[in-house]
């Protein structure tokens, strides 16, 4: 008996139906949907964040090749991160001025120019969108104007150890990194000056 590499299954998009159930826990949000399965069964699922909620992550590159991050503690794993700068987009704000915002208030450090690189969703349990931007000729103008519940360090780091951390859970922007990647590489491998 032959055996075939390839397994065909039609896959198609699950039919949502109501009712949604929106409950917040502190600060966060909990949407539960329930959806009708390919074999017809329904199935509720709970799932964080609101709806249609978007967020920016900026990988900063200074002039001298460094990363800007912000290190912070983070109680899930209980464990310190870097984390690529970035925030809320607010309502009706347009993506590349929340990533500026959002990078010079927590960090201090200003673009010379920002380029969009794309989408992700982190969880397929999560409802928001992260779009990553990738900025060069970072520099600091400020002081971060951070919230009283941020507790954040910015340190600069080698673009290899940024690598490095995406590798080995010392990030929770991995993927953001991923989708920098190329640009991370024909940046490091330019000659200086």
């Amino acid at each position: 008996m032959q055996v075939s590499d390839a397994i065909i299954v039609s896959m198609q998009r699950w039919k949502r139906i109501e009712p949604t159930k929106v409950t917040k826990v502190g600060w966060r949000t909990v949407v539960t949907k329930t959806f009708i399965m390919p074999d017809g069964q329904t199935q509720t699922f709970d799932t964080f964040g609101n709806e249609g909620q978007e967020f920016v992550a900026v990988v900063g590159i200074t002039p001298e090749k460094k990363v800007v991050v912000a290190r912070q503690f983070r109680f899930g794993p209980e464990k310190m991160y870097d984390e690529l700068p970035g925030g809320f987009v607010d309502k009706g704000e347009q993506l590349e001025t929340a990533a500026l915002r959002e990078f010079q208030e927590e960090t201090g450090y200003r673009p010379g120019s920002i380029e969009y690189l794309g989408s992700y969703h982190k969880d397929t349990y999560m409802n928001a969108t992260w779009h990553v931007f990738f900025a060069v000729d970072c520099v600091r103008v400020a002081d971060p104007e951070l919230e009283p519940e941020e507790h954040i360090a910015i340190h600069l780091i080698s673009i290899d150890e940024l690598i490095r951390n995406a590798q080995t859970d010392k990030m929770t922007d991995a993927v953001a990194v991923l989708m920098a990647y190329n640009k991370l590489q024909h940046l490091q491998d330019a000659p200086d000056g």
